[in-house]
This record gives structure tokens, C-alpha cells and sequence, in this order.
């Protein structure tokens, strides 16, 4: 059979089980959770063919969504994940490093993130947020009854000091919303690195599974930031605070993102140095419950992960530790 042939074949298969599969998934609990590596067969299905083949499948499955649902739903699928789709065949027919796998991946999910923001609000006429804060005003307005006795009952119990009406009640909600406003470019970026790093990883995972030749990633365990990253960081860091100081416009905005992503990058490299001790000096407790620990740690102590990734940084903490030991 000729391979191009077989190619579309492949790509037309693949896209049609992954349209099944998005619209089942997100009803299934635990198995829900499937959804965030939706991409990776057309990932695979590129670095195995070629590209093309990739991007055919996932428009045939942003198609049959967009026939059957709705177009913007197929518009989205594609707009979302395409840049992912090319950057990560490509990426991974070149063998780049890991760094520079993050980095593409990261890259490629912000840039489509962005452009499907933008083309939300041509569909809709209006941005996102002004999207949320009319459907927040259309809410409470379409329930004013259950509404008023809300608030009456939080009155007789002293929770508020007057009663308001439903509309006061929304411009308090949206002004609290408002307040996140400058963490939305950080959570963006933070969301780029996760979502491309695991749709990275999980491919690379499915195509040695395949029996297709990668070039070998570091350990988690070992890996760190590239030499002079660090202080990039740091160094960009200083510069977003004393624009901050200046007072410049935006400035406050660019410090809370620089500083979001340091931290959690900080904090990943903080895991990783973690994880590199509990293997030497745990490890006859079982991987499963190394896991569980190094998880528990990120979530309830990042900034003892942030400092140690910081450390790691400027003293090359587990380079010592070997050079140390007899």
C-alpha cells in the first residue's frame, strides 16, 4: 500500500476514535482526566509519518466536532492544539534536548491559547472576562427570588451588614474577579509549560512503545535549568520589581508573571533535587510512595522547594554531593 495513502487512512482512523473519545471522556470521572493528552496520537502519528499527517488528523476530528456539535467547538480543537501538534513531530524527528522540548511545547501551547483567546472574542464580540462578568449579571438576574432570600437570611444571621440587590451583589463579584486580572498572563504561561510537557513526555513515552528510536531524556531526578537560566530569571525578576518601583504602566503585571514563573520553576527544580536524595537515601521505601511525598511536597511546601531549587542553582547541590562522596 502506498505510504501516503496509508497515511491519510491512519490519520482519518485516528481522528475519528479521538472525536468519539473527547466527547465521552469528560463524562467518564477518573478517566476525565485523559482529556489533557488528547493531542498525542496526532503528535505520534506526525513524528511517525510526517507532520502533515498529524495535522490532517487532528482537522478531520476538528471537522466531524464542528459537523456534529457546533463550529466553534471543531474551530477551537484545531486552533488549540495545532501548534502543539507540528512543533512536537517536528521536535521530536530533530531529537532535541529536553530543555528545548519544554521550551517548544510551552511555546507552542501559549502561542494557541492566545490566538483562540482572540478568536473568541471575534466570534463573541467580547473578550473573555466580559464574557464571564454578563454571564455572572445574566445569572443573578434571571434568579433574583432565590437571590433575595439568600440575602436576607445572610442579614438575620449578621454576615452582611445591609441588603443589597442583585446587581450590587454582581459588581461585587466581578471587582473581585477583576483583582486576578494581572495573575492571568502567569497562570497562561504555568499552564503552557504543564500542558506541553505532558503531551511532550507522554508521546515520547507512546512511540518508544511503538518501537520508534528516541534519543534518551535525563532522570527527573537529574534534571536542572541550562547554565545561566537562573540568573536570567533572577535578572528579569529585578528588572519587572524596579519597574514596579517606578511605577511604569504594566510593570506590576510583568513582575507578578515573572515572578509566578520563577517560582514555579524554581519549585520543579526544588523537586528534582528532592527526588534525587530520596532515591539515594530512600530507596527501599517503594517508588509509588517516593511519589506520593515528593507530590505531598509540592503542594503544601513550595517554598522549601523553591529554595532548594534556588540553591541548586548557585551551588549545584547533588554535583557536590557526588564529588563529596567517597
Amino acid at each position: 500500500m502506498n505510504l501516503k495513502f496509508k497515511a491519510v487512512l491512519e490519520s482519518a482512523l485516528i481522528a475519528t476514535v479521538s472525536a468519539v473519545l473527547l466527547v465521552i471522556l469528560p463524562f467518564i470521572p477518573v478517566l476525565n482526566v485523559v482529556v489533557t493528552i488528547w493531542p498525542v496520537p496526532f503528535i505520534v502519528l506526525g513524528a511517525r509519518r510526517e507532520p502533515w499527517a498529524g495535522i490532517l488528523g487532528l482537522v478531520i476530528a476538528g471537522l466531524l466536532l464542528g459537523m456534529v456539535f457546533h463550529p466553534f467547538l471543531g474551530f477551537a480543537v484545531v486552533i488549540l492544539n495545532f501548534p502543539l501538534v507540528v512543533t512536537l513531530s517536528w521536535a521530536i524527528k530533530k531529537r532535541f534536548d529536553l530543555f528545548e522540548y519544554i521550551v517548544m511545547a510551552a511555546g507552542a501551547v501559549l502561542l494557541s491559547t492566545l490566538i483562540l483567546l482572540k478568536a473568541f472574542s471575534w466570534f463573541m464580540g467580547q473578550t473573555v472576562f466580559e464574557y464571564i462578568a454578563s454571564g455572572i449579571r445574566q445569572f443573578l438576574s434571571s434568579n433574583v427570588v432565590d437571590f433575595s432570600r439568600m440575602i436576607e437570611l445572610y442579614a438575620q444571621l449578621n454576615l452582611i451588614e445591609k441588603p443589597i440587590s442583585p446587581g450590587e451583589f454582581a459588581e461585587v463579584v466581578i471587582g473581585q474577579l477583576e483583582q486576578f486580572v494581572p495573575f492571568v498572563p502567569s497562570a497562561l504561561l504555568i499552564f503552557s509549560l504543564i500542558y506541553g510537557t505532558i503531551n511532550m513526555l507522554v508521546s515520547r513515552i507512546t512511540l518508544k512503545k511503538l518501537g520508534y528510536m528516541l534519543n534518551e531524556l535525563p532522570q527527573f531526578s537529574d534534571w536542572m535549568l541550562p547554565k545561566g537560566a537562573g540568573w536570567g530569571f533572577m535578572g528579569i525578576l529585578l528588572i519587572a520589581y524596579v519597574g514596579t518601583l517606578l511605577d511604569l504602566k504594566n510593570f506590576d503585571v510583568v513582575f507578578y508573571t515573572v515572578l509566578s514563573l520563577c517560582s514555579f520553576v524554581f519549585s520543579v527544580q526544588g523537586l528534582a533535587v528532592v527526588t534525587f536524595f530520596m532515591k539515594l537515601k530512600m530507596s527501599k521505601v517503594p517508588t509509588i510512595l517516593r511519589a506520593v511525598i515528593a507530590g505531598a511536597l509540592f503542594v503544601f511546601a513550595p517554598m522549601l522547594l523553591i529554595s532548594l531549587g534556588i540553591l541548586e542553582q548557585v551551588f549545584k547541590l547533588r554535583w557536590a554531593y557526588q564529588r563529596m562522596k567517597p
